[in-house]
Formats: structure tokens, sequence, C-alpha cells
């Protein structure tokens, strides 16, 4: 009997670990396959996730120097069009969303624009090693940024699956998604 009531305890408390998105149901969804394809210094990759024949949106890198904090920033940065739409804080930066987690029409603490421009991640040199990394995309591991289309006024959501490999400095991008429904959440990785 002991056992038999450890054990319901265990599993009761595992199911209460794992976060529950509200039992999203998960609207018709164009996959893109991104073939991990790599954004290195001086690359770009562009893409078009609902197959309309425009670049939706683009990544790739640029080179910073400094010269008031003596320092040179190697960032890594994705930029939206007219009509595609990022998640920007206040900060412009944009949530690392895990696999499950909701891309909503309203996220808080965030707003959706059009034409922007977020950088990612950065590697920072200083004149005195070592380098080091600062951003909030810097640790990502097969994580999705949240990204919007409106098409004639109607908003669909997806998003992007990527990851960082900081030895190697590039972005590794993964798969993407876009609803082909209007106006409804989406799970990020679904």
């Amino acid at each position: 009997m002991t056992r038999f009531l450890f054990l319901a305890f265990v599993s009761i408390t595992l199911t209460n670990c794992t976060p529950d998105y509200g039992g999203l149901d998960q609207p018709n969804m164009r996959y893109t396959d991104l073939k991990n394809a790599e954004v290195k210094f001086g690359s770009r990759k562009q893409m078009d996730l609902d197959g309309d024949g425009t670049v939706d949106f683009s990544f790739q890198t640029q080179l910073v120097g400094d010269p008031i904090l003596v320092r040179d920033r190697l960032q890594f940065y994705v930029s939206s069009k007219i009509k595609t739409n990022l998640l920007n804080s206040d900060n412009d930066e944009s949530p690392v969303l895990k696999k499950g987690e909701p891309i909503m029409l309203s996220h808080p603490g965030y707003t959706w624009y059009e034409i922007s421009a977020i950088v990612l991640t950065e590697k920072i040199t200083t004149m005195t090693p070592p380098s080091f990394w600062q951003g909030r995309w810097s640790e990502a591991n097969h994580q999705y940024l949240p990204v919007q289309i409106d098409k004639a006024g109607k908003l669909y959501m997806g998003w992007i699956e990527l990851s960082m490999d900081k030895t190697a400095e590039k972005l590794v991008l993964h798969k993407a998604a876009i609803a082909l429904v209007p106006n409804q959440t989406v799970r990020a990785g679904y």
C-alpha cells in the first residue's frame, strides 16, 4: 500500500510539472524545412514562409565597431519586411519560446512590428580577452522565434526554429511554419 501511495504521489507531482498551454487546438500549418541553413559572418538567409514568392524574413550578421566602449560586436539578427511582423519588447528583443508555448495575437510585454530588426545575440570582442556573448538567443538550442504575416488585414501566426552555435559562430535555422487559418493562436514547434 505504501508503494502504491508513493507511486501515485510521484505520478501526480510529475504531471503537475508539465506546462499546460490551455489545450490549444493547432490550426493547419504550412511547414518549411530550412535544412539546418547556417548564418555565419557575412552571410544572409532569406525565407518565404507563406509561399507567395516574396521574402518574409531575413537572418544576417553585421560587425559593429564601438569606439566609445572600445569593442567590436558581431551581431546575429533577424529582420521583417512590409506585412511581416516580429514580436518586439521595449528593448527590441524577442521572446525565446520552447516547444508548445503559444504564439498569440497579443503577448504581454511585447508588440508585433513590421519592418523590424531584432538582434538575437552578439559576440563582444574587447581589447582584453576573453570575448563573450550576450543576448536572449545566445544559448538557443532548437527554440522558437514567433512570427506573424499580414495578408489583407488577416494575421497568420507562425514560428522559426533555430539554434545558436557559439563555438562555430553560426546561427542554425532548422524549420519554420505559418498558420493557414488567420487570427488563431498556434503552438511553437507544432
